[in-house]
């Protein structure tokens, strides 16, 4: 794969390529219906389109519930609506399509396995609301965002250190190894690793990426605001000697020379960067910086946005600036995640 042109890496069919979900507007006869029927009346409206785009299987059952537990900030009213759509699906003698129905019961059983794990994610979303309404000011201090998000991430990981980085797992190592390992395979496939391949990532969290990727890299470097974090991932990556773990500014990766590095990554971090323009341009001119000619940044998930457009345009924006080519433009290349991909190459 290494000796395979890097855009046909990209281009080249994969498994990670086909639609994980099918399109809504795909939608069509018996199970238009039965989904129809099943969230007929459900209030509030976002809580009956997310049901919609779960059982349509536009979206994945873990980032269903979190979406459910983000809309209604209570466990109670999710095992209310989850009891409610089982309830409904038993009922339901007419002819429809089975894999409606199995979306529902993976729902159902997703939460009846997790529900403590969902308690906890109700808890962090309530606490991520907290923080973000605290630091909701485009002209606000920096420094104070940054050691705000700090504070946040220091009491989510000791409350669950699988859900503090990753709220689709749903406190659960199992969910978090298998999303773990599909990102590993992703970078993997576009031939983005290997044993001579210095690699870092933005927003290291518990170290889950850099002790999984340590035995497929030369060097696997991780940056962290929060302390709490980074003390969650020394002991993860502890007698790994080639992961080196760090505290960032939250601004820049000092501490890396230019060109030293062949592939930055972040995964789910610039969501919380892009609330302020000035720090996400920041992080995206110091990765250019850092990556040697023919270097790769991969983004799993930009803003809270959810737009392939908007994230789309506030990218090319960023990128071009810096040299940077685009390689996946916005693609759900991930089955647990519902995070937009994307990837681009340094100029050589």
């Amino acid at each position: 794969m290494p000796d395979t042109p890097l855009d046909a890496r990209f281009d080249a069919p994969h498994a990670s390529r086909r639609p994980l979900y099918r399109d809504q507007a795909g939608r069509e006869g018996l199970e238009a219906e039965l989904v129809s029927r099943l969230t007929a009346g459900l209030e509030p409206e976002s809580v009956r389109r997310t049901l919609v785009r779960a059982l349509d299987g536009e979206r994945s059952s873990v980032v269903t519930l979190v979406c459910l537990l983000d809309a209604s900030g209570s466990i109670t009213a999710v095992r209310e609506l989850v009891d409610e759509i089982t309830a409904r699906t038993d009922e339901d003698s007419r002819a429809g399509d089975s894999l409606v129905r199995d979306r529902a019961d993976e729902l159902t059983r997703l939460f009846v396995e997790h529900e403590a794990g969902c308690a906890i994610v109700a808890e962090l979303l309530r606490a991520r609301s907290i923080t973000a309404a605290a630091v909701d000011d485009p002209l606000g201090d920096v420094d104070e965002l940054i050691a705000a998000w700090a504070r946040h991430f220091d009491a989510a990981v000791v409350r669950s250190e699988e859900a503090s980085v990753a709220l689709h797992s749903l406190g659960s190592a199992a969910l978090l190894e298998r999303a773990t390992a599909e990102t590993v395979a992703l970078l993997d496939g576009w031939g983005l690793l290997g044993r001579e391949r210095r690699v870092l990532q933005i927003g290291c969290g518990i170290g889950r990426f850099e002790r999984a990727l340590a035995p497929r890299v030369a060097e696997a470097h991780g940056v962290d605001v929060s302390p709490g974090m980074l003390r969650a991932a020394e002991r993860r990556c502890a007698g790994l000697r080639n992961v080196r773990l760090a505290r960032t500014t939250g601004k820049d990766l000092r501490g890396w020379g230019d060109a030293s590095l062949d592939l930055v990554y972040a995964v789910e971090t610039f969501p919380y960067v892009t609330l302020r323009g000035a720090l996400a341009a920041s992080y995206v001119a110091e990765a250019a910086r850092v990556l040697a000619p023919g270097g790769t940044l991969v983004v799993c998930g930009w803003s809270l946005h959810d737009d392939a457009s908007v994230d789309g345009a506030a990218l090319a924006r960023l990128t071009t600036a810096h040299g940077l080519r685009p390689l996946s433009a916005g693609e759900r290349r991930l089955s647990l995640s519902d995070a937009l991909v994307w990837a681009y190459v340094k100029g050589q």
